[in-house]
């Protein structure tokens, strides 16, 4: 009878409950958050390298899909292609320039390791550089 109420003083015993606080930080990734362990670096650095700006792709992906059409004779100009899609004509051009960045900054951002501080507008500014040595990433 021992052995059973010692069972049974275990079963009885109380329910110690445990909870714990970590701090997180919360980052855009893409259109999504992600939440990221305060103290876990090595987390956010492996999260960071293969960060894809979606606009980015796509605006790169519409400039060489554009610059196709003009080449092969589709489409004359910029201005036809903003006619047709409804945008700007100096946004098209624009994105047209993109066309002009140096493949080692195009695989930087099909890869996903391009500068994340940089924005589309300051992309085109770098295509000012026709040279694709000159071409500065800043």
């Amino acid at each position: 009878m021992n052995n059973q109420n010692i069972q049974d003083a275990q079963l009885k015993s109380p329910v110690i409950e445990v909870s714990s606080f970590k701090p997180l930080k919360f980052k855009q990734r893409g259109g999504r958050k992600v939440s990221i362990p305060v103290s876990d670096a090595v987390i956010e650095a492996s999260l960071k390298k293969f960060t894809s700006n979606r606009a980015l792709l796509h605006t790169l992906a519409r400039a060489f899909y554009w610059a196709r059409l003009i080449d092969q004779g589709i489409v004359a100009s910029g201005s036809e292609i903003a006619a047709r899609e409804e945008l700007d004509p100096s946004t098209v051009n624009e994105y047209l320039r993109m066309t002009l960045l140096s493949p080692k900054i195009v695989e930087m951002i099909l890869n996903g390791t391009q500068p994340s501080h940089l924005s589309i507008k300051q992309w085109t500014k770098i295509t000012s550089q026709h040279n694709w040595i000159q071409q500065v990433i800043f």
